[in-house]
C-alpha cells in the first residue's frame, strides 16, 4: 500500500482506476482495482473481469496491471511510497508505513506528528495494521492445513503398506 499522499507515476490524479495491491496464492494472482468513481475495490483474477472491469495482465516485476473497462485498455501502477526502503527510522516498514506507536511517520525525509486519534489518517494506519494481521493469520492457517494434508496422506500411505 501507498504512503498517504503519495503521488502515482505516470497515472493521472483523476484517473477512474487505482492499482491498490496484488496477492498471488499458488498460480493465481488476484489484483485489487479501486474504482474511485463508485468508491468501491475489486479483487480480480487475471484474465477474469468483475463488473466490467477485466483484468488483462499483470506484471509483478513493475507491480503494473492492465485492465480493460469499456473497451479501452488501461495500464495501472503501483503508487510508489515516500520513504525509501531500508531506512533506519524504528518502526517504518520498507513499504513506507510506520508504527502508530512506536515510531513518527516520514514524509520526504521530514518527521511528521502522529495522526490524532479518531482521524482519518489514523483509521487507514489502523486499516492496514488490521490487513496486515488478517494476512498473517491466514498464512498460518495455510502452513497448518498444508501440514495437516501431509500428515493425513503419509498416514494413508503407512496403512496401504500395513
Amino acid at each position: 500500500m501507498p504512503a498517504p499522499g503519495a503521488a502515482a507515476v505516470d497515472q493521472p490524479a483523476n484517473d477512474a482506476f487505482e492499482l491498490k495491491g496484488f496477492s498471488s496464492t499458488g498460480k493465481t494472482i488476484l489484483v485489487c482495482v479501486y474504482d474511485s468513481q463508485a468508491k468501491r475495490s475489486h479483487w480480480i483474477a487475471v484474465d477474469s473481469t468483475v463488473e466490467g472491469i477485466k483484468v488483462v495482465a499483470f506484471d509483478p516485476a513493475k507491480e503494473e496491471a492492465t485492465i480493460a473497462v469499456g473497451g479501452q485498455k488501461k495500464t495501472l501502477r503501483m503508487r510508489k511510497p515516500l520513504v525509501a526502503a531500508g531506512t533506519n527510522t524504528p518502526g517504518v516498514a520498507a513499504a513506507g508505513f510506520a508504527s502508530p506507536v512506536t515510531a513518527p511517520i516520514v514524509t520526504q525525509g521530514i518527521p511528521q506528528p502522529p495522526p490524532a486519534p479518531g482521524s482519518i489518517a489514523q483509521q487507514e494506519v489502523e486499516a492496514r495494521m488490521l490487513v496486515s494481521d488478517l494476512l498473517e493469520i491466514g498464512i498460518q492457517q495455510r502452513k497448518a492445513y498444508e501440514e495437516a494434508q501431509k500428515k493425513a496422506d503419509q498416514e494413508r500411505a503407512a496403512g496401504k503398506k500395513n
